[in-house]
């Protein structure tokens, strides 16, 4: 009886390997849920505290108001946590592929700005440009118009 090896530590074993499965198993959902919680709390911090940028008319290198690209930048870096995707717009006037170009140089002037700024690039999902796609404003005349120039930063599960 020797060679055979004995079934209670096995069984033992076995029972120890079942509870550790059954104890990770029900606390998954828990995790789950704490973890949707905050991926929540911290998308209502980026929209409440990242504000939109605006642009002049046919530019991409600055921006109206730099101070609100500074704040931005300053609450991206306290909260290195923090994920977004940078979408630019353009307004109705012009050529749609001009306008595509022109967004998406502002998505990507915007991430330069905020990377030299010191906020990590690895918080930066993507930045792209969506011409005079998806406007805030339709009336024809210059306060609509700059409205719609305009780039945001948004956290990705506002898309999702």
């Amino acid at each position: 009886m020797q060679g055979v090896p004995s079934l209670r530590y096995s069984w033992a074993s076995f029972g120890i390997l079942l509870i550790g499965v059954f104890v990770l198993v029900l606390s998954a959902p828990a995790t789950a849920q704490t973890s949707a919680t905050q991926a929540s709390s911290q998308m209502s911090e980026l929209n409440q505290n990242v504000k939109e940028v605006y642009f002049p008319f046919n530019i991409y290198t600055k921006v109206i108001d730099p101070a609100v690209l500074d704040a931005d930048a300053a609450w991206l870096k306290q909260h290195p946590d923090a994920k977004f995707w940078i979408q630019a717009y353009a307004d109705i006037r012009g050529d749609v592929v001009y306008n595509l170009v022109l967004s998406y140089r502002r998505a990507q002037w915007i991430k330069s700005s905020l990377v030299s700024r010191g906020v990590n690039e690895a918080q930066i999902g993507f930045a792209t440009g969506w011409g005079k796609l998806y406007q805030v404003c339709n009336q024809k005349d210059e306060a609509c118009f700059q409205k719609n120039r305009r780039g945001d930063m948004i956290a990705p599960e506002l898309l999702m």
